[in-house]
C-alpha cells in the first residue's frame, strides 16, 4: 500500500525539498510530489505571473498537485512557483517547477 502522505520533517529547508517528476513532461498526467516539507505545511502553487493555480495542505511531509488549476486545466509550459511556510509561521521556502508541453 502506498499513500499520499509521508513523515513530515522537523526544520525544513530548502535545500532538501524535493519535487517529483521534474520537469513535467508533456505526456505525463500522475501526481507531482513535493516532499521533505514540515508536518501540514501550507502550500500554494502560483503561475510565474503571480496567479494562484492551487493550495493545499501537506499529508504530513508531503503535497501532491495533478498540475491543474482550480477549473481543471491543464498548466502550461512555463515554470511554476512552489511557497510553502510551515504551521505556525516560523519556517518557509520556495521551490520551482517546469512544465513542456
Amino acid at each position: 500500500f502506498r499513500a499520499e502522505s509521508t513523515k513530515g520533517v522537523r526544520n525544513m529547508n530548502r535545500s532538501d525539498i524535493v519535487v517529483f517528476p521534474h520537469p513535467v513532461e508533456p505526456d505525463y498526467r500522475g501526481p507531482i510530489a513535493i516532499k521533505n516539507l514540515a508536518e501540514d505545511a501550507n502550500v500554494k502553487i502560483t503561475d510565474s505571473s503571480g496567479r494562484l493555480m492551487y493550495e493545499t495542505t501537506a499529508l504530513g511531509g508531503q503535497a501532491i498537485w495533478y498540475g491543474t488549476d482550480y477549473t481543471g486545466r491543464r498548466a502550461q509550459s512555463g515554470v511554476y512557483l512552489v511557497f510553502i511556510v510551515n504551521e505556525d509561521g516560523s519556517a518557509s521556502a520556495v521551490s520551482k517547477i517546469l512544465f513542456l508541453n
